[in-house]
């Protein structure tokens, strides 16, 4: 039997699947929410879920979050790609692929001005067969009540729109400054 890819809005997202993405989640990234964590992204991010699954047992996952930044004086329409992740019995497989090609290709058809995933300098290379490109501009998180953290992480981006094609410029050189990282 084949895995079957699955594409959730936040609402439809079935619960068994989110709480084995959840599951995932806070095993492997502790940090996230202080371990607390009870949904992959809330919904004021409008997330779209792209679960591989077999039967009812989640594979491969990733999600597409929507949020409208300020940036060098221009409002942009982004989208982050997150929480990408294959348990560990079916890496090597493909599957992580698979949800990371459909939910780029989701992002390239939205109304996104740009895009942007966070990862280990190891995985640039996995993100970039996709047609992400790596960014070296600075990326500051300013969370609740904390001071404003530079990320340590690659920044990959996506250019989808004309508008977002005709500013990276300005994401290679400004920083790019966000409520949270995901």
């Amino acid at each position: 039997m084949q895995p079957r890819l699955m594409i959730y809005r936040h609402d439809e997202f079935p619960c068994h699947l989110n709480w084995q993405a959840v599951s995932f989640i806070r095993a492997v990234w502790p940090w996230i929410n202080n371990g607390l964590l009870r949904e992959t992204y809330g919904a004021h991010l409008r997330p779209v879920h792209f679960a591989l699954v077999l039967e009812d047992l989640l594979i491969s996952y990733a999600a597409v979050i929507e949020m409208t930044i300020g940036h060098t004086g221009e409002t942009v329409r982004l989208f982050g790609l997150g929480n990408v992740f294959t348990y560990p019995s079916f890496r090597k497989q493909g599957y992580g692929s698979q949800v990371v090609t459909a939910a780029t290709q989701y992002i390239q058809s939205s109304a996104a001005d740009v895009a942007a995933l966070f990862c280990e300098p190891n995985l640039a290379g996995f993100y970039a067969k996709a047609g992400w490109q790596e960014i070296h501009g600075v990326t500051i998180f300013t969370g609740k009540g904390g001071l404003p953290t530079a990320s340590a992480a690659t920044r990959m981006m996506l250019f989808v729109s004309e508008k977002g094609r005709s500013g990276r410029g300005a994401f290679e050189s400004a920083p790019l400054s966000l409520q949270h990282g995901w």
